[in-house]
């Protein structure tokens, strides 16, 4: 089983703290780069890509999503959220990663009614990203968002049919799945190339430990490998204490 962590645990760590910590794991193989603030300019940080490709980890990228739009009606705000993506995937090929995960886009609130447009501006944005991404080596893996009101995508069905037809990867996210209603024998398809991994009481996107949340932990593990998904499980929590205890529900189910 591949297991990973988002530096979302690790905000308030150093990048170099951060690493240290995940290569001395036993368990944690993969880190989720959040390529956002405060390291959105990684690509242009030759001393800090050396620093991350000189330990024994694997990567992936979180391309970022503070105040972006890939669906904006405003086409230069839409153009701009994909040029950062893109930014990205040249980050994913200067450590070797293959994996970025993108968020699909936001109804604003001045975008209501107008539903059906900011879709089709969506599926053409996720297509330049998705090609971009197949040009230069990398999986552009589309994430499924929570209840949140104005996020898209909430619908996981409606992401793989998306996906499915623009021939893309899915970033699975079960706790943002569970938000919004749906169970694990309903959230498996075969485009699911990537997962995060965190628990909620169904109520909000509140990333718990696994095992203190109302999610069926145990039941998505069994269906996830029987279904022989060989992609990695990425802990996506707030703290090192959490995935800590996260693996250690995790050996109990027997899982490591």
């Amino acid at each position: 089983m591949k297991i990973g962590a988002s530096m979302l645990a690790t905000e308030n760590i150093t990048m170099e703290e951060t690493l240290e910590y995940f290569d001395s794991s036993k368990c944690i193989e993969y880190v989720e780069i959040l390529h956002d603030y405060p390291y959105r300019e990684l690509n242009d940080d030759e001393e800090m890509i050396d620093m991350i490709n000189s330990y024994s980890l694997e990567y992936t990228i979180h391309s970022p999503f503070i105040d972006l739009n890939i669906a904006s009606l405003n086409s230069a705000l839409a153009k701009l959220s994909v040029n950062e993506i893109k930014r990205s995937i040249d980050l994913a090929n200067m450590i070797d990663s293959d994996i970025v995960v993108v968020h699909p886009g936001i109804v604003s609130f001045s975008g209501r009614g107008k539903e059906d447009i900011i879709y089709e501006i969506a599926k053409d944005s996720l297509k330049d990203i998705g090609d971009y991404a197949k040009d230069n080596g990398a999986n552009a893996c589309i994430e499924n968002l929570p209840h949140i009101e104005g996020f898209m995508y909430q619908d996981v069905n409606l992401l793989n049919e998306t996906l499915t037809e623009l021939e893309l990867p899915m970033t699975l996210d079960i706790g943002h799945a569970h938000t919004a209603g749906f169970t694990p024998d309903e959230i498996y398809f075969n485009s699911i190339k990537h997962i995060h991994v965190h628990d909620n009481l169904g109520d909000g996107d509140t990333h718990r430990t696994l095992g203190e949340g109302t999610f069926p932990v145990n039941e998505f593990f069994d269906i996830f490998i029987k279904n022989n998904y060989d992609g990695i499980y990425m802990l996506e929590l707030y703290s090192i204490d959490s995935i800590e205890k996260s693996i250690e529900y995790m050996k109990n189910l027997g899982l490591i």
